[in-house]
């Protein structure tokens, strides 16, 4: 697990009490899923792609190649989650703190035709993204219990210090 992968888990855990969080799940046809986790009240479960890129979201060499490469990911994430769990609302959510506007624009019109494909799409990115590590953050500094969370972990004692 990486440290974004991280920060995203504990985003599941401690800020919307998610009990079942799980990373870097293998998928039989290749590749993986990031982040999963179950809604609390088990209706929904998340399937998380967790792009940390600093100099902004890309796969590939341009918009169109991201664009294909997160098209081909929300796909095995929704055969994943009609294999896996048939009775829940598969959620994909791709997490990026930097995507360009001209990206941004493009994974929006991928959103928008998601429920043909039989999955919910989200798009946690830039400012989105922001506000969530800003919350999870507010959750760091309410709570001094040891986590085996290595981001959380380390937000605590960031926010703590004196």
């Amino acid at each position: 697990m990486d440290i974004g992968e991280s920060l995203v888990g504990s985003y599941f855990k401690y800020v919307l009490g998610c009990k079942i969080v799980v990373y870097n799940c293998h998928l039989d046809s290749g590749g993986e899923i990031d982040v999963i986790a179950l809604a609390p009240d088990g209706r929904r479960v998340f399937l998380c792609e967790v792009a940390t890129h600093l100099r902004g979201l890309l796969y590939g060499d341009s918009n169109a190649a991201t664009c294909m490469r997160i098209t081909h990911k929300i796909k095995r994430a929704a055969e994943f989650a009609a294999a896996n769990f048939p009775n829940r609302e598969p959620v994909f959510m791709l997490w990026a703190p930097a995507a360009s506007r001209g990206l941004v624009r493009e994974l929006t019109i991928i959103k928008e035709s998601s429920p043909a494909q039989g999955i919910a799409v989200e798009l946690v990115l830039n400012h989105d993204y922001t506000a969530c590590i800003r919350r999870l953050r507010d959750a760091a500094r309410q709570n001094i219990k040891t986590t085996d969370e290595p981001a959380f972990r380390l937000l605590q004692i960031l926010e703590h210090l004196r």
